[in-house]
């Protein structure tokens, strides 16, 4: 049985890696003419808006499809396959109420909301109320899909969200630019709308083709215990997933005030800001797929053993040590080609907006490590049913993170790093309070020979590629292809230790089998 998870494991990992390698390609690709279409500053617009959109979205729908996960697949593990189908039906009952009225919330004050960012009324508001039950109901059936293990629904849904997101979202954009900046991004998110009915659509008739695994209750005492169940699961878990953009979004009503306060002009301050989350972080949240990848298929796999009474410690090691050798070669190697990338598809950015850029991704690049991190741990409590010590820590790093870039973004030396500074810290101070409660829980484990080989092999990777890629040997486009084709071998090689090291272990088993 453990051979056959663990191969589940693999396979899952591998097509939600796939999946996200797509859809944040197809992410970058969206932003790319979006900003040149916009300008810099219309992106800071978008990602003002866009950063109230994502807090709205956990707040409706945050945490279905890590309880429905969690839920379903210890639900299988216990043989009580009848409370599925009420966990599924009630999940998307209540969210979809959820999204309606704080969409209501957004149509109503949409104008002052725009008031409190310091930017004009942005019509996009008004389509929060089409924007976040759909969305809900988008994670319901993600949830249940991946309670099954079954990754490839969520993975199709994702590549289709965001190829209809590209098409519908530039054509709509270009259409309304042509009224003004703040059309264009009311045009960009009726396109994101469109592509979530198209998700929709397509989850749907999925689940219609696998209605026999939908199952009603029979009796009143399933039905509540079912009810508190899935409502002790998905309160702090919803809590959780909200807190990161609640501090976003807060970041987003006071960042454009404290970087006048730190003596910079409202245009220049937004650009920073649309260059901070717009750019760099949409590139720099790349790698951020490896972490998502392992700990989704993770999440269901390891929940259904502990259901068991397994411990999965082979399947933890296998998910850290395939995230870590992922994660770091991907995060670092990103930063060491990131200024001729970004010379590349952004027309207007040299001189001193690139060198800015370039800082906020070396420095960014540590924090991205630490929240992969982060959402490794995080998954291990919930998988463990340590829901509300989750929820407490991850709103103790929130409230340090929002108190640093609060203060920290009206000093003039530190200015939008300040928001670099707070996730680093979030991050950190979240891993270290979730190491300590799971030392005494779940037996986590992982050779310092191991990690220390991982941090040479990148920190050689990426002198080598930064090395390279800044000499200017060919062309912008050619210097860049083989710059990331030499990253790569310099990293195989510095970890063939690792390979070895698995290739040896798979012999052992096979002669094992055999005897």
């Amino acid at each position: 049985m453990k051979r056959g998870i663990n191969h589940k494991l693999g396979f899952s990992a591998i097509v939600l890696l796939i999946s996200g390698v797509v859809c944040k390609s197809l992410g970058a690709l969206f932003r790319l003419p979006l900003t040149n279409l916009l300008g810099i500053e219309g992106i800071g617009v978008f990602q003002l808006v866009m950063s109230l959109y994502s807090f709205a979205l956990v707040l409706t729908s945050g945490g279905i499809a890590t309880s429905l996960s969690k839920l379903i697949s210890a639900a299988r593990a216990r043989g009580q396959r009848n409370t599925i189908g009420y966990y599924l039906k009630y999940s998307l009952f209540v969210s979809g109420c959820v999204g309606i009225l704080i969409g209501l919330l957004f149509l109503l004050f949409g104008k002052r909301i725009s008031q409190l960012q310091g930017i004009e009324h942005s019509q996009s508001y008004s389509l929060f109320v089409f924007l976040l039950p759909i969305g809900a109901v988008v994670a319901g059936f993600r949830g249940f899909f991946q309670g099954y293990s079954n990754m490839l629904p969520t993975a199709i849904s994702q590549i289709f969200e965001q190829v209809f997101k590209f098409v519908f979202g530039l054509v709509f954009a270009f259409y309304f630019s042509n009224m003004g900046v703040f059309n264009g991004v009311f045009g960009a998110f009726l396109g994101i709308a469109l592509s979530e009915v198209v998700t929709v659509i397509f989850l749907f008739l999925v689940f219609v083709s696998k209605s026999r695994e939908f199952f009603q209750l029979k009796t009143l005492q399933e039905v509540k215990f079912a009810r508190k169940e899935f409502l002790s699961a998905n309160i702090p878990l919803t809590i959780s997933a909200s807190i990161l953009p609640l501090v976003s979004a807060f970041e987003g009503l006071f960042i454009i005030p404290r970087l006048a306060v730190a003596g910079f002009a409202n245009g220049f301050a937004t650009k920073l800001f649309g260059l901070q989350t717009g750019i760099v972080g949409a590139i720099l949240n790349f790698p951020l797929i490896i972490s998502m990848a392992v700990t989704t298929a993770l999440l269901p796999n390891l929940s259904f053993m502990i259901s068991k009474g397994l411990a999965g410690k082979q399947m933890i090691e296998k998910g850290l040590k395939m995230l870590l050798f992922l994660l770091l070669p991907t995060t670092f190697g990103v930063v060491a080609v990131c200024k001729q990338v970004f010379e590349l598809v952004y027309a207007d950015m040299n001189g001193q907006i690139l060198n800015v850029a370039f800082s906020l991704m070396f420095f960014g690049a540590f924090s991205i490590v630490f929240t992969s991190l982060m959402q490794f741990f995080l998954m291990l409590l919930q998988a463990n049913g340590q829901f509300r010590f989750a929820m407490l820590i991850t709103l103790m790093g929130g409230i340090l993170k929002a108190n640093i870039s609060f203060f920290l973004s009206a000093v003039p030396q530190i200015n939008i790093f300040a928001l670099v500074l707070g996730n680093l810290s979030l991050s950190s101070v979240v891993c270290l309070l979730a190491l300590v409660k799971l030392k005494k829980t779940v037996p986590l484990t992982m050779s310092f020979s191991y990690l220390f080989m991982l941090i040479f092999a990148t920190m050689c990777m990426f002198f080598v590629v930064y090395t390279f890629i800044n000499s200017n040997y060919f062309s912008s486009f050619l210097n860049l292809i083989l710059a990331v084709a030499l990253g790569v071998v310099v990293y195989v090689v510095f970890t063939i230790p690792v390979f070895v090291e698995f290739l040896t272990r798979k012999k052992r088993k096979g002669l094992k089998v055999n005897v």
